[in-house]
This record gives structure tokens, C-alpha cells and sequence, in this order.
């Protein structure tokens, strides 16, 4: 598994949100996106997680704007 969906994206948001809210620094959002690449069978050693991180922290970063 190399490549996830839009949608695929915004599921790993939601969980990011509902686990550790939706007020992360951008460093304390990365290490939750990480420890769940390390739960999701093929993401542990996947090449494109610098690229994962910059589009969820993007899908984040804009999810809480929109909040506020």
C-alpha cells in the first residue's frame, strides 16, 4: 500500500482529531499521523511519508480553520 485516497486521508484526519483533538502543533500532529502509519499494514515502512505528512497536516490545518 503506497497510496492512499482523498478520502482514505480524511479518515486518518478524522482519527487524528478524535484521538488528540484538533488544536496539534504541526510536530505534535506529525507524531500521531506516524504512530498510525505504524498501525496500518504497509504505511510502517511506506517511501511517501514526508508527502503523507505535508498533505494530512494541509487537510488538518484547513479542517481547523474552517472550525474556528
Amino acid at each position: 500500500m503506497n497510496h492512499l485516497s482523498e478520502n482514505e486521508l480524511r479518515e486518518l484526519i478524522e482519527l487524528v482529531v478524535h484521538s488528540h483533538g484538533s488544536s496539534l502543533s504541526e510536530e505534535a500532529f506529525n507524531d500521531a499521523v506516524l504512530m498510525l502509519f505504524e498501525d496500518i499494514a504497509g504505511m510502517e515502512s511506506c517511501l511517501l511519508h514526508h508527502h503523507y505528512l505535508d498533505l494530512l497536516w494541509d487537510f488538518y490545518h484547513d479542517r481547523r480553520k474552517q472550525i474556528e
